[in-house]
């Protein structure tokens, strides 16, 4: 992920959105309020999504690409987050890294990121400035230049990232995690792509990928702020129109399904500065009915002091401070297609691996035995619910909600929806979706020690 910030100005912008948490500890007590999206599509394929407000004179605008690395062919992983890079570099109209500066330039900043299933690029920027940016972000949609001098340097930077990532003991617990995890699935890897995949990368291979997935029918344009849907569909028309439709584009995941669930799966790796042991599940596709009771349960776990996970641990181990405690945490991986979650325990003494795993599946075992209670369940409903109105507080976050929608579920609006829904989950919801996906016969068991001292 890039981000370059004005130094001279700060831009916010508050949305006001009235939601269920907001109600205090027994519930809502008013139905939500929230914002209206309108979506149009343009010939080509383009899908655009708008939601005004004029709360301060600034916009977002944002191209979400359908691809990420799960659509990289696998001895060539990283392809995707090379156009994070590369997509700044220049095109046959604009000189390198011109984009970033004329946006700083007014005040602005841009950001890009790659995961497993999008690559997005945003600019925020004053409301006036709404015809430029989508002039830009039109142009390096199909005119990029691929210079092999640029691409080089890029490489590197990127085989950078990729080598703080596996250097770290979570980094390579997880990246094993995955790989035990997806037998046949392209998220047996991460977005930051491999290596030595890289180096094998010619000019070429990256034409062919921009080509296949940087076209107008496999993007969605956001736009959020103090703009108008009429103005938006003028600009949209004048830039974006005349860029042609390109042929559907290959979905080499949809070939790699995985079975319904793993059978339990336990490795050991060689030790690390500190012990990590990772336990994952795979859960279910984020479009898919369970998977807001499968958060809520996974907040019940992990989040916060007072969880049953990080409870736990502390009285296991109530003197230890710091690098020196046993420690928890939970993180639930929504994804296109089934994702995962997975608890991380912290040791620091090798006896003590046992301890955590057992102490894991335990907690695990008691809530897909009873349910959370009335007071994890409400705590755990009001935090999702905060979270959202916090997205919703800048124009940047709003556009990014709107725009991961669109790549997990096909629907830019059906995480306003989700948040209503969450209302109706039970505690029996919670239970049985816990004894189904996070089940100890279908977990995955990745255990780094702590190197001698």
């Amino acid at each position: 992920m890039r981000r370059s910030l004005a130094s001279h100005v700060i831009i916010v912008t508050g949305f006001v959105v009235a939601m269920p948490a907001a109600a205090g500890p027994d519930g809502p007590k008013a139905a939500s309020k929230l914002p209206a999206i309108e979506t149009f599509a343009l010939s080509n394929g383009l899908q655009v999504a708008v939601l005004h407000n004029e709360v301060a004179p600034v916009i977002s605008v944002q191209v979400w690409y359908h691809v990420g690395s799960k659509d990289e062919p696998r001895e060539r992983r990283g392809e995707a987050h090379m156009f994070e890079h590369m997509m700044f570099k220049g095109t046959s109209h604009v000189r390198p890294e011109a984009q970033t500066q004329s946006i700083t330039a007014l005040g602005g900043y841009v950001n890009a990121a790659t995961d497993e299933d999008s690559t997005h690029y945003a600019n925020t920027l004053p409301s006036d400035y709404l015809d430029y940016a989508l002039r830009l972000e039109a142009d390096r949609m199909r005119n990029l230049m691929f210079r092999k001098p640029m691409i080089d340097v890029e490489r590197e930077v990127v085989k950078d990232e990729i080598r703080q990532q596996d250097g770290t003991p979570s980094g390579r617990g997880l990246l094993r995690c995955l790989e035990l995890s997806y037998q046949k699935h392209p998220y047996a890897w991460t977005a930051s792509g491999v290596a030595k995949d890289l180096d094998q990368t010619t000019p070429e291979d990256l034409k062919k990928f921009y080509d296949t997935y940087y076209e107008p029918n496999n993007a969605l344009l956001v736009v959020v702020g103090k703009v108008t849907t009429a103005a938006v569909k003028a600009s949209a028309e004048k830039w974006f129109g005349a860029v042609p439709k390109a042929g559907d584009p290959p979905r080499p995941a949809a070939a790699a399904q995985e079975a319904a669930l793993p059978a339990k799966r336990r490795e050991v790796l060689d030790p690390g500065p500190i012990g990590l042991l990772l336990v994952g599940w795979r859960s279910p596709a984020a479009r898919d009915k369970d998977i807001d009771a499968l958060q809520i349960a996974a907040l019940v776990l992990g989040a916060g002091d007072s969880s049953r996970l990080r409870s736990r641990f502390k009285a296991l181990d109530p003197k230890a401070e710091g690098a020196f405690a046993l420690e928890a945490g939970i993180d639930a991986m929504l994804r296109e297609d089934p994702g995962m979650v997975i608890v991380l325990g912290r040791f620091p003494d090798p006896a003590q691996a046992g301890t955590v795993e057992a102490a894991i599946f335990d907690e695990v075992g008691k809530l897909a035995a009873r349910g959370p209670t009335g007071d994890e369940l409400r705590k755990a409903k009001n935090q999702m619910q905060s979270g959202f109105v916090f997205s919703l507080e800048s124009a940047d976050g709003l556009a990014a909600a709107i725009g991961r929608s669109w790549i997990l579920t096909g629907d830019p609006s059906s995480f306003l929806r989700s948040m209503d829904e969450v209302e109706n989950i039970s505690a029996a919801d919670v239970q049985r979706v816990v004894k189904h996906y996070l089940s100890p016969d279908h977990a995955t068991v990745v255990v780094i020690p702590p190197r001698a001292r």
